[in-house]
């Protein structure tokens, strides 16, 4: 079973000063299933720097023998600095639909916010797999993940893009989330003194809005090459779609002593893995939705797309590739 970790991004997110989970506690991170259960850290060099080593390669160790010494080679890393973007979930709300609602505008304006940083963490979670053209350093600014002559970190289905799956292993020496500002969100809103604004409709045409101003700093940490595996190019074709058999050769690119503790999937692979489960039900009943494979769990999410572009790897389903860290 996976790793439970107590330094997960919900735990640390702050609303000004006030703890997230405190303020509201039934749903920020709903809609970001992976973020949820993503482990976090601070930034390293405090506000929004983060410096870590991204490690390539372990230290060599050898036998010898008396009077004759051993050449080891020393352990490869990389220094890596990461500035931590802006994640920006502001928003205008017609005044006149604020007055108009019952609990008052103090409740109004929370019931909005909640909304819009349930937004952001989705948004979060769509860049650390996509980008979707933002500045955030995501999965995929990573040669190991997307394609280079040495991209053992890719399984490809064979398949015309379509969409991945992400096998993951959470940890504050692999792959996390870099929380800038220690978590903090800030929000700009006085209930007492509210901002009110000029916005313009699609028509060019004014009215006035409450304007609340939300913002947090964001990053992403990948401590080895060996953190994280795509399956690639599974476009739902007969023979390009998510099976058992692709998740294991996934699984053999991890080091033994360093596994994943996540496997990231939208509701399609997740359904395609189901139904390539049923082939071989002895009763013959339908398989149920899978939860797991190979004692990994299953994380779905909506942040993954069916319609990515074709990643030219070479590496194929059936290369196994031995590596150390």
């Amino acid at each position: 079973m996976a790793q439970q970790y107590s330094n997960t991004l919900a735990g640390m997110l702050l609303l000004n000063d006030q703890n997230m989970a405190d303020v509201y506690p039934d749903g920020v991170l709903d809609d970001a299933p992976v973020i949820r259960q993503a482990v976090a850290v601070p930034a390293s060099q405090g506000g929004t720097l983060h410096k870590y080593l991204r490690r390539y390669s372990a230290a060599g160790a050898a036998f010898r023998d008396l009077g004759a010494g051993v050449s080891n080679a020393a352990e490869r890393v990389e220094d890596v600095s990461c500035t931590c973007e802006i994640l920006d979930p502001s928003f205008d709300r017609d005044v006149m639909l604020a007055a108009g609602y019952a609990g008052g505008l103090g409740a109004y304006i929370s019931r909005e916010t909640q909304s819009a940083l349930r937004a952001g963490m989705f948004k979060l979670e769509q860049a650390l797999f996509t980008n979707v053209g933002d500045s955030f350093p995501g999965l995929l600014q990573f040669t190991d993940y997307t394609y280079d002559d040495s991209a053992t970190q890719i399984v490809n289905a064979g398949g015309s893009g379509g969409k991945s799956v992400w096998l993951i292993r959470w940890g504050i020496d692999d792959v996390a989330i870099v929380a800038g500002n220690s978590g903090r969100i800030d929000m700009i809103w006085d209930d007492n003194s509210p901002t009110i604004v000029r916005a313009l409709d699609a028509n060019g045409n004014a009215y006035s809005a409450y304007r609340v101003t939300l913002g947090g700093y964001f990053g992403l940490q990948v401590g080895t090459k060996y953190s994280a595996v795509r399956i690639c190019n599974l476009d739902g074709t007969s023979d390009d779609l998510l099976t058992d058999d692709l998740i294991a050769t996934a699984l053999s690119r991890f080091p033994a002593s360093r596994p994943p503790n996540m496997i990231a999937m939208n509701r399609t692979a997740l359904a395609e893995l189901r139904a390539s489960r049923s082939a071989f039900s002895p009763t013959g009943m339908p398989a149920p939705f899978p939860t797991e494979a190979f004692g990994v769990p299953i994380t779905v999410t909506d942040a993954l797309p069916n319609d990515e572009g074709t990643v030219n790897s070479t590496t194929t389903a059936t290369t196994h590739t031995t590596q150390k860290t």
